[in-house]
């Protein structure tokens, strides 16, 4: 998750403990579509899959992984390849 909001593991850490969290419009928005993504994934995958999509090439995302396109704002593209994936 750090990797994917382009934060350090500490501060994700600091953000699970609190409840009222603030981390920013950007990382809120990333943190949802991940979410979001995670949740289509893991209805038929392991958390280890999970997190291996996450991170691999994907040749329906130009062989980048999936985090990459996360970061740069392009959801709608990780969330069709990650409905594909699940339906495969």
């Amino acid at each position: 998750m750090a990797a994917i909001v382009a934060k350090d593991v500490r501060t994700v850490e600091r953000w699970l403990a609190q409840k009222n969290l603030s981390v920013g419009m950007n990382a809120e928005r990333i943190l949802r579509d991940t979410f979001q993504i995670y949740e289509i994934l893991a209805e038929n995958d392991s958390d280890h899959t999970v997190r291996a999509w996450f991170l691999g090439m994907n040749p329906a995302l130009g062989d980048r992984a999936p985090i990459e396109l996360l970061v740069e704002g392009r959801a709608r593209a990780v969330v069709a390849a990650a409905r594909s994936f699940a339906d495969a």
